[in-house]
């Protein structure tokens, strides 16, 4: 119960029209949780506000962040007045029963975490600051630098695959329902089936994952049509969204699976995987390493990835010990040439053990500032992948700042981002304090449908001396189309080349820029760029 109130019931509070009198209710809401925990008894008021505080499934997606500001802070203050509850409950001696053992590592842990901070982290924003000290760091970054690194372009290419966000659903139900009321339908088991809402036998368009059928498809058509990929970047999540049902030993398996299948596929194509944030379980969660406790540790995560990366032969051993450090690693595919994959699920303000150890956690953004620096002393270029975006507003401020700080230190060297997790193909650009552009951050479309989206995937023109983004193309297929011919194989095709679409001569992050300054004052290229 208490979990579906913090993660369900506390961002929608105000829908109902509560805002005017936030604090009276806020106090309410406290004193019921608190009989209902001391006692396991559930008054009718207390039903009839869980009951209002849910979220509706229209608006499970949204960003609560894009609301008005005075909603914004309710939101804040209701959060606050119900971790505060489940504070003092634990303070006062509240069982394992009634509260999870994760929140109490972090409650015995941390004496002096108060709701004000578990709220800042997790909705940060002007309306809900995050002000402990505690979370204001900063890393070492060698300013000094009079390497010069020589660029040649080259005639000669090379095409990277990016795949990202499959989010396997073992239990895809081809005819289920798919407008089920919960955050993920077309499952077996949901409910009554909806004769005007069926699951499709590829897909859906409503918030349902990807059958198995789909995913092997879209593996078999990459591999025959793309013969000359040179190598792929996985940028994270394969498990399901149905996250409320997910556990170890399913996501075991279903990673296991998805590795097995692409390595039996694209064979000796070298892939380079990162971890998305549905990976653990519970869903977010990368506890540091000293966290060994069988229940709360991820390290059963990072030995798996790790043996099975490595065995595949896409990693050498010598990635494997900051695998286990915290979810990252680096290569050299060949001289000159650097890919750093990064865990940012380290920044994410859903992974609860930032409460823990907010302090650059397992210590990776100092030693990505140090693989730099030794990758400029060495005038090696860089490719970096990562799941969350820097620019994600998920993103904690602190972690976001002190990335930037190292992105613009060496921009020079940094080619080109990779990054999945919004399941959108889109763009971000970097620049400094100063407005100049530093770099671009291309995040790939999904495979996934969830949610109103059709299966896509991006293929990368790249300089093979310079390693810059030449080009890409987005290839995806109608869903709706697909599902009607159930028995033919979805048709794929090219849906676009950036440069072609938008006449562009190169992709450098000044062009790019300069695309920006048009689009934002024109609407026929927004509409294009987000159609």
């Amino acid at each position: 119960m208490w979990f579906k109130i913090l993660n369900f019931g506390v961002l929608f509070l105000t829908v109902s029209g509560f805002v005017p009198h936030i604090k009276d209710i806020n106090v309410s809401f406290a004193n019921e949780i608190e009989l209902w925990a001391k006692f396991d008894h559930e008054t009718e008021l207390f039903k009839d506000m869980i009951k209002t505080l849910q979220i509706p499934t229209e608006l499970q997606n949204l960003d609560w962040r894009s609301f008005a500001a005075e909603t914004n802070i309710a939101i804040c203050q209701i959060c606050q007045g119900t971790v505060k509850s489940f504070i003092k409950l634990r303070r006062e001696g509240a069982s394992e029963e009634n509260i999870r053992n994760k929140l109490i590592k972090l409650l015995d842990s941390k004496p002096n975490l108060t709701a004000t901070t578990i709220c800042g982290v997790v909705l940060e924003s002007k309306s809900c600051p995050l002000d402990d000290p505690e979370f204001d760091w900063n890393i070492n970054i060698d300013n000094n630098s009079d390497t010069v690194i020589t660029e040649n372009e080259t005639q000669e290419q090379i095409k990277i695959l990016q795949l990202t966000d499959i989010h396997y659903d073992p239990a895809y139900e081809v005819n289920g329902n798919s407008n089920c009321g919960e955050p993920v339908c077309c499952r077996k088991g949901q409910n009554k089936t909806n004769v005007n809402s069926l699951a499709g036998f590829w897909g859906d368009y409503e918030s349902c994952d990807t059958p198995w059928h789909a995913i092997t498809d879209a593996l078999t058509h990459i591999k025959e049509t793309h013969q000359d990929i040179d190598f792929i970047y996985f940028t994270g999540d394969i498990i399901d969204h149905g996250v409320w049902e997910t556990s170890k030993e399913g996501n075991i398996q279903s990673l296991v699976k998805i590795y097995d299948k692409m390595h039996d596929i694209f064979k000796n194509i070298v892939l380079y995987p990162i971890f998305g944030n549905h990976e653990p379980h519970p869903l977010n969660q990368f506890a540091p390493r000293n966290i060994t406790q069988k229940d709360l540790t991820t390290r059963w995560l990072y030995e798996l990835m790790a043996d099975l990366w490595i065995g595949y032969g896409w990693l050498p051993e010598s990635a494997r010990s900051t695998i286990l450090q915290g979810g990252y690693y680096t290569v050299t595919p060949r001289k000159g040439f650097r890919i750093i994959a990064l865990n940012s699920n380290a920044c994410y303000s859903y992974n609860w053990w930032l409460l823990y150890n907010p302090k650059d956690p397992d210590n990776q953004l100092q030693w990505l500032a140090s693989t730099l620096l030794e990758a400029e002393k060495n005038s090696e270029l860089v490719h970096i992948l990562s799941h969350i975006p820097a620019n994600s507003n998920s993103c904690l401020k602190t972690w976001k700042r002190e990335y930037l700080r190292i992105i613009n230190r060496f921009s020079h060297l940094i080619k080109a981002e990779f990054n999945g997790h919004t399941h959108n193909d889109e763009i971000a650009i970097f620049y400094n304090s100063d407005a100049i552009t530093k770099n671009v951050a291309w995040n790939g479309g999904s495979i996934t449908a969830y949610s109103r989206l059709n299966p896509n995937y991006k293929i990368y023109t790249v300089n093979n001396s310079n390693y810059a983004v030449n080009d890409y193309e987005n290839w995806m297929y109608d869903l709706s189309t697909a599902n009607k011919n159930i028995h033919i194989k979805p048709t794929w095709y090219k849906s676009y080349s950036f440069k072609a679409e938008y006449g562009l001569s190169d992709l450098s992050a000044t062009s790019l820029s300069n695309w920006l300054s048009l689009a934002v004052k024109n609407d026929t290229l927004l509409d294009t760029y987000y159609r």
